[in-house]
């Protein structure tokens, strides 16, 4: 694909990408041209790729879809965008940071549907974009945290206010308005971090994981997670890698539905909608994934219910 070597996991993705290309090719008629851009040719893009594709196929509109990969091997980003202007397409399929802000730089007048983008404020002033925010809603965040740890009340969280401070800000209302205390601390450089836990010890019933890239990373997570188990303070992570290394829980995506919500946008937008008149939305699909392990560990009792409802378990 492109001129890039393919992972052989991926040969059935690819493969489904095809077919659904010679399926289009098909159709005799005019046909509605689209463009898709994804970062890189594997999961969880390629699962969002598929509920998109299911989707569109499933309106049984006349399209033709032309994919490009943005991330691989000497891939040069003008090329494809040559290739996409010269195709005419009437919508673009944008999945991942950098295609979406690469292609909003160039196309201001060719509708953009855009996921796995961390930052609403990415898409938020484009004329012509719309999508699904890889996040879900503060209030949702809280609610299951409530779940999972009903006698905790103070929030404990480390972010960096260059990326984080709106959030915050609106985190600490929220938290306000549902019974709970947020207890920020800022994180200008990692060698802050060690400080920062050393006050959330004393402050913090639990500690919250938020899409902080500064903060939260592989290199940070060892110094996080001993913290969490010797402090005997369970920590909100930000995915099953996270949960399988001892965080208490994370909330999970449902990457095919995010493809499918992407689609119903698409469509609306094919249909005649104005971009502005589809809102960027979160998710709408959530799972979870426990550590029963860290939950022992801690002694805190999760319900029979949440452990039989759970996306993935950790135990060993």
């Amino acid at each position: 694909m492109h001129g890039c070597k393919i992972p052989t996991i991926l040969k059935a993705a690819i493969i489904i990408i095809f077919a659904f290309c010679i399926t289009i090719h098909k159709i005799p008629a005019d046909v509605l041209q689209m463009a898709v851009i994804v970062s890189r040719n594997e999961s969880p893009y390629t699962d969002v790729f598929e509920g998109f594709q299911n989707y569109i196929m499933g309106q049984k509109i006349q399209a033709k879809c032309d994919i490009y990969e943005m991330e691989g091997e000497n891939v040069l980003i003008s090329k494809i965008f040559q290739k996409i202007k010269k195709n005419k397409p009437s919508l673009i399929f944008t999945i991942g940071t950098t295609p979406t802000e690469e292609a909003l730089k160039v196309f201001i007048d060719v509708p953009i549907v855009a996921t796995l983008i961390l930052d609403e404020g990415t898409i938020k002033h484009a004329r012509n974009a719309t999508g699904v925010i890889l996040d879900f809603p503060i209030e949702t965040q809280y609610y299951w945290l409530k779940s999972f740890l009903p006698e905790a009340r103070k929030i404990g969280v480390m972010y960096n206010p260059l990326e984080n401070q709106k959030k915050i800000r609106c985190a600490e209302e929220i938290a306000r308005k549902m019974g709970l205390d947020l207890y920020p601390v800022k994180i200008r450089t990692p060698k802050d971090i060690p400080n920062a836990l050393k006050t959330l010890a004393n402050n913090a019933d639990v500690l919250w994981g938020i899409n902080d890239p500064l903060v939260f990373n592989s290199l940070t997570a060892k110094q996080i997670l001993l913290f969490s188990f010797r402090n005997r303070i369970p920590f909100c992570g930000l995915s099953s890698t996270w949960v399988k290394a001892g965080a208490l829980y994370a909330l999970e995506y449902d990457f095919h539905d995010i493809g499918v919500q992407c689609g119903e946008k698409a469509i609306e937008i094919i249909r005649g909608a104005g971009v502005n008149s589809v809102p960027l939305s979160f998710p709408r699909k959530l799972l979870y994934t426990l550590n029963l392990r860290t939950a022992r560990y801690m002694k805190i009792e999760i319900q029979e219910k949440q452990i039989r409802n759970a996306y993935k378990i950790f135990e060993e």
